[in-house]
């Protein structure tokens, strides 16, 4: 496998971020009990709702998007939506838009998924996983222009059957190039971190470029005062990694334990964004399994990168986080993630402040 890679660094001064508290939730008034928006259906097929994103439309249409199954990874699951015209006080039922294995039996469950609009911002962009275990793997992609009623399919052929693996976090732009998306490497193609580009505004996507042959997985990425930013995941770690690339991705700087929570709880999941109000703050949310059972918030300047705790946003247990955010506008965002046991989950969100810095 090439690794186009130039410059690979692992800076060892990195100092992990050790709290066995984050900062009292009373500096946001965050910690408030989320609500079910999705309820798990009583359909058994489609009973596991798990693994959201979420986007706001220009129009202020919120799209959700996530896998709905008859259990965590069983055999028998799809990729789902529901849309909410009213500021996420509801939203629809789940739609599905594709499920495996009826749809294509070379696959057995939908896994991870990336989502975001078009630089113009007029079309919604979903792309997922259909796999089969560590033997055989798929992207797929869809694009809605009318805020989620309906959806077309893309063209997603360089990265489907077996290319790839999963894909993960944002579609999100990247200057000169067009429209980004990443994800990690599964079986057989492998391991490590991928990235891809879209000219046409998501319509068809080119092949992947390898970021890392490491072994990490679920990559968010974004692109902020020019500058690649990622957080992965690796369960070993307890903790998420980081790379930074200031040249369009030609190289990458690696920092290991970039941010960590509690030591001793895997950390799934990472989510990372630029506040569209002050381009110089970058917001996390940290993902802790047990002991911790929390998700918290976490800060930072793009340049220097240097993560501090800020809140805990909410806490739970069972088959659960896969935290997600979209801004609303000023400084209200809608946060959602998911929770229920292995066979049967629903989707929870609300409505979050965060004072402009």
């Amino acid at each position: 496998m090439k690794n186009l890679i130039k410059k690979f660094v692992i800076p060892f001064s990195g100092v992990a971020l050790l709290v066995a508290s984050p900062v009292s939730a009373e500096l946001y008034d965050l910690q408030l009990n989320a609500e079910v928006i999705v309820p798990s259906p009583e359909e058994t097929r489609i009973q596991h709702l798990s693994w959201p994103k979420i986007t706001r439309t220009k129009s202020g249409v919120l799209v959700l998007a996530y896998s709905a199954g008859i259990g965590h990874n069983q055999g028998g699951s799809g990729l789902a939506v529901s849309i909410s015209k009213d500021e996420g006080q509801s939203f629809s039922p789940p739609k599905v838009l594709t499920y495996f294995p009826d749809d294509d039996d070379r696959y057995d469950d939908m896994g991870n998924l990336a989502m975001g609009t078009s630089e113009d911002g007029k079309s919604v962009l979903i792309l997922a996983m259909g796999f089969n275990k560590e033997r055989g793997n798929t992207v797929l992609g869809w694009r809605s222009s009318d805020d989620g009623e309906t959806w077309d399919r893309i063209d997603t052929n360089n990265l489907a059957e077996n290319k790839t693996g999963s894909v993960f976090g944002h579609v999100f732009p990247v200057p000169g190039k067009g429209l980004a998306v990443c994800g990690h490497y599964r079986n057989p193609k492998g391991n490590g971190i991928w990235i891809a580009y879209s000219e046409d505004e998501g319509a068809s996507w080119g092949s992947p470029h390898t970021i890392s042959e490491e072994r990490f997985f679920e990559p968010v990425f974004i692109f902020s005062q020019d500058r690649l930013i990622g957080l992965v995941r690796e369960n070993d770690a307890h903790a998420y990694h980081q790379f930074v690339s200031d040249d369009l991705g030609e190289s990458w700087e690696f920092t290991r334990t970039a941010i960590q929570g509690n030591a001793k709880a895997v950390h799934p999941s990472p989510f990372l964004v630029s506040d569209p109000r002050n381009p110089d703050v970058l917001y996390a949310l940290i993902s802790e399994r047990e002991p911790s059972h929390q998700i918290t918030l976490w800060k930072s300047k793009p340049n220097p990168l240097e993560w501090k705790p800020v809140c805990k946003v909410t806490e739970g247990g069972g088959d659960w986080t896969y935290p997600w955010m979209t801004h609303l506008g000023g400084n209200e965002w809608y946060l959602v993630y998911y929770q229920g046991d292995k066979k049967a989950s629903s989707i929870y969100g609300r409505r979050v402040s965060i004072p402009e810095n």
